[in-house]
């Protein structure tokens, strides 16, 4: 029998739609995450060999994402906090690599939208700001999450993750879309930068 775990994410969407439409969406939408959670069945659809059948099994495949989501951990209606932040990104924490992600906020701290801005290897991930806002802006965000994950396990944050904090303030400051918290997410427990460092907002 075949080793699933040596499969590649190209391959085990080929299971369900044709070879070419799966590696057309994992160069669009970056990974399987952002293909079930972020395309649309329009979308879906506008890949050559997606008629209505194979539609409905991606169909099926993406409702079954959502629940196992929503049954690993139940979000808050608002991100009011830290421990509210650090739950709804609790999904990093069995990621092999460092993801960077965002979560684009209304006015009453309510997620209009989540999307993983860079992907790293074991022990890095980059994010730029205008990576960043661009996607909040598109989301029309009033305020922004963001996080990202320590394959290590250990959470306490590098030099280089509070250097991207404030450069992720600063930008925000200027575009009027502040950055509300950075956690991070580790096996071994969680971390917010805005607990440890709040005078980076204050500066």
């Amino acid at each position: 029998m075949e080793n699933l775990k040596q499969v590649t994410d190209e391959q085990l969407l080929s299971a369900f739609i044709p070879e070419a439409s799966a590696k057309g969406l994992l160069h669009d939408y970056s990974n399987l995450y952002n293909v079930f959670r972020m395309a649309s069945d329009e979308q879906l659809k506008s890949y050559q060999g997606i008629g209505e059948a194979k539609l409905h099994k991606m169909q099926c495949l993406r409702e079954m994402v959502s629940r196992i989501a929503l049954q690993k951990v139940k979000v808050p209606r608002g991100l009011n906090s830290p421990y509210a932040a650090m739950q709804y990104f609790k999904f990093l924490e069995d990621k092999p690599v460092e993801e960077f992600w965002a979560v684009f906020l209304n006015t009453k701290n309510q997620p209009l939208g989540c999307r993983c801005i860079t992907i790293g290897t074991v022990d890095s991930s980059l994010a730029q700001p205008r990576e960043v806002f661009s996607a909040a802006l598109q989301h029309l965000a009033t305020s922004i999450i963001v996080a990202h994950n320590h394959p290590s396990g250990d959470a306490e944050p590098s030099s280089e993750d509070l250097a991207v904090t404030r450069n992720l303030i600063s930008a925000g400051e200027l575009l009027h879309i502040p950055l509300l918290d950075h956690v991070i997410i580790g096996k071994y427990g969680d971390k917010s930068i805005r607990e440890q460092h709040p005078h980076y907002w204050d500066d």
